[in-house]
């Protein structure tokens, strides 16, 4: 079994707060909160033992934070409510709800840009990075440990934050392979650590360079060390800490065929894991038991286990955990002979590694890490003339003195050669620095330059706007791309009397999501004019088996695993039947001023890995005058904004449209618009955007 995956995912858990933890400061803080004190000390207690308990005791720490975000509101406390927000992020992420989680670290957020916090602007960037870390979106999180780093690095940040933001840096590296990278980020932070005495830091990072060693493959070294973290944990009396050692220590057993031994280590990790509220890592600990099992041929035993542990995976939407189970699934029935179930998880394997391991998230990563380096290159070259113009003014200062003391014509030959050394290598250091900056901002316009083409070929074929006015004279498009171009797109064509018209959002955004737009937008025009369709359902059905052609998509693993969702509709200009199908995106309808919804078919266009083109269910509706129809991509449902930070919601959404479709067609165009830029206000849009709306 594979056991240096479940080991991996054991390797971080550091958020950031500035309160020391032991057993003294939280008798303490109890204390203090039990006496009458002003407001302000006391949210600032409520929100330190709030923090001390968010791992460990997350109902006393749920009840903490929520009292110290109720008395922030009312005396209007803005430092109060933002360490509020975090610390009930920290606690949704220690219990495994990332959505939350998100919500909160996003609301500490703003507040923390408003006030102009920079140190809690670098811990909120970190912990948005930590969720996306757990859910496996790894460009996303370097993305946010980079702003993170940065700020700390250019205000001096205090100790404790620039020490969790190495560590999760290190974490990059080593879901990159570069270990010696990790370990020097990874001895950085244990440093830090160290020096400000913080004992559950010191266990993580110990923990943390044991694992590095492990994928290193030196199990003495990471036996070693881990025995030094589970130490450090016990004395800081960390239990989520204390079963994460437990556990890893099992899992560099198991590895070396002491399958006794790693067993025991599992089962103490088991029992603290059932006593927290971590889903996560029991999910862990359950898969780590199963295998063990399943390597020795105990196979119903360990099925037992596995089975429990993909249950809670798939609950919270773990992709990591759920790739390792269909792993332990596929080997195990390879083990036993059962060759149909080994191919079946296989193929399951394949679809969640794919999801996980895009090229998109690879690229990302690299020009996130390729952006820091040079900016960093950058800034040791300014401190380079610094120091040197420094040193200048400090000789003349002393120059006085050195003709009083020696010989003046010596020195002063001395200095000049000196100051001329200085000025060269100054002199050399500028046209370095200018050359890079040349050829970067050469570089940045070729790039920009590539994708503003890509741009207009895009424009290009999306209908113009005389166009579909003249098909659907009394409709709309609200059309907003994350990047300079969309993975969504709209698209109308008429045959007959039957007009044909779409939203569609494909995999990704940015370039990959728009040459995606190219494959489907000429499928689609295929469909109508050279087939001859006009059901939805069966265009559908064409799309599906065109975009599994087009991209080689097969049980070989080796075409492209990307798709698209859509809703596509019919409307019968003459009768005004309106028929529709959806891949995954519901279409609403007002009528007889109720807002109504069709569900989609939940099953997305292309990724047929069985060749197997699916059925979609083609619906028909019979629309009256003043009748509205609504289709939308889940870029504006899935925004995140407003006062709170949090996403904008299908409900929302279906009660932004029933409150106007009943007014001209340019209006709605304009409210949804000033919709979105004020829900959205300074954060940064997720995704693509594409919204159509059209009055019988």
């Amino acid at each position: 079994m594979k056991k240096q995956f479940l080991y991996t995912l054991s390797f971080f858990l550091i958020v950031n707060c500035s309160v020391s933890q032991n057993k003294t400061t939280s008798d303490s803080l109890r204390n203090l909160l039990s006496q009458k004190i002003a407001d302000t000390i006391r949210i600032k207690a409520s929100n330190e033992l709030a923090y001390e308990y968010s791992a460990d005791k997350t109902d006393e720490a749920l009840k903490l934070a929520n009292e110290s975000l109720k008395l922030s509101e009312k005396i209007n406390y803005n430092e109060g409510k933002m360490n509020s927000y975090n610390n009930i992020g920290l606690i949704s992420y220690y219990s495994s709800d990332y959505e939350k989680a998100l919500e909160n670290f996003n609301r500490s957020l703003i507040i923390a840009k408003k006030i102009n916090n920079k140190n809690k602007i670098a811990v909120a960037l970190n912990n948005i990075g930590l969720v996306y870390d757990d859910k496996a979106e790894y460009g996303k999180a370097l993305n946010y440990y980079l702003k993170s780093l940065k700020i700390s690095e250019e205000t001096n940040g205090s100790k404790w934050q620039l020490g969790s933001t190495y560590n999760n840096i290190a974490l990059i590296y080593k879901f990159q392979g570069k270990y010696d990278e990790a370990l020097e980020y990874q001895n950085k932070s244990l440093k830090i650590k160290r020096e400000i005495n913080n004992k559950k830091g010191i266990g993580n990072s110990l923990h943390n360079i044991a694992l590095i060693y492990k994928l290193k493959g030196d199990t003495a070294k990471s036996l070693e060390f881990n025995k030094k973290a589970l130490e450090a944990r016990k004395e800081a009396n960390d239990e989520s800490g204390i079963a994460l050692t437990l556990n890893n220590i099992g899992s560099v057993y198991e590895d070396e065929g002491k399958y006794d031994i790693a067993l025991s280590y599992f089962e103490q990790s088991l029992k603290i894991r059932e006593k927290l509220k971590d889903k996560y890592n029991l999910a862990i600990t359950l898969f780590s038991i199963g295998s063990n099992y399943c390597n020795r041929q105990k196979f119903d035993d360990g099925f037992q286990y596995v089975e429990k542990a993909m249950a809670i995976s798939k609950e919270l939407g773990a992709k990591e955990l759920i790739r390792y189970g269909y792993e332990t699934y596929t080997e195990s029935y390879a083990k036993m002979g059962n060759y149909k179930k080994a191919f079946e998880n296989q193929k399951m394997l394949i679809e969640i590694k794919d999801s996980i391991l895009n090229t998109e998230n690879n690229k990302q990563i690299n020009e996130l890490q390729t952006k820091y380096e040079s900016e960093k290159k950058q800034k040791e070259l300014e401190l380079i003339t610094k120091e040197s113009e420094i040193q200048t003014l400090q000789l003349n200062k002393n120059k006085m003195w050195m003709i009083i003391l020696t010989t003046s014509i010596l020195l002063a030959i001395t200095l000049s050669l000196f100051l001329f050394s200085r000025f060269k290598l100054k002199q050399k250091a500028n046209i370095l620095l200018e050359n890079q900056n040349i050829e970067i901002t050469q570089q940045k316009k070729e790039i920009t330059d590539s994708i503003n083409y890509a741009k207009r070929i895009q424009e290009s074929i999306l209908p113009p706007e005389p166009h579909w006015k003249k098909l659907l004279p009394n409709s709309f498009i609200f059309y907003r791309p994350k990047d300079i171009v969309s993975g969504d797109f709209y698209w109308i064509e008429q045959r007959n009397e039957y007009i044909c018209f779409a939203a569609v959002d494909c995999t990704g955004h940015g370039v990959p999501g728009a040459l995606m737009s190219v494959v489907g937008f000429n499928l689609l025009t295929q469909a109508v004019n050279e087939v001859g369709l006009i059901k939805p359902s069966e265009i559908l059905k064409h799309l599906d088996a065109g975009v599994t052609r087009t991209l080689r998509q097969s049980e070989d693993g080796k075409g492209v695993k990307d798709g698209m969702d859509l809703s596509l509709c019919t409307l019968n200009t003459k009768t005004n039947e309106l028929q529709y199908a959806g891949a995954f995106n519901a279409l609403y309808y007002i009528t007889n001023n109720e807002l109504k919804e069709i569900k989609a078919d939940k099953f997305p266009i292309g990724i047929n890995l069985d060749g197997i083109v699916d059925n979609y269910t083609n619906h028909k509706i019979q629309l009256q005058k003043g009748d509205a129809v609504y289709l939308f991509s889940d870029g504006f449902a899935d925004q995140f904004g407003g006062p709170k930070g949090k996403k904008f919601k299908y409900t929302q959404l279906k009660k932004l449209f029933a409150a106007i479709y009943n007014k001209p067609v340019s209006t709605q165009q304009e409210i949804v618009s000033n919709t979105f830029d004020t829900w959205k206000d300074s954060l940064e849009q997720v995704d693509d955007v594409v919204i159509i709306g059209l009055v019988i």
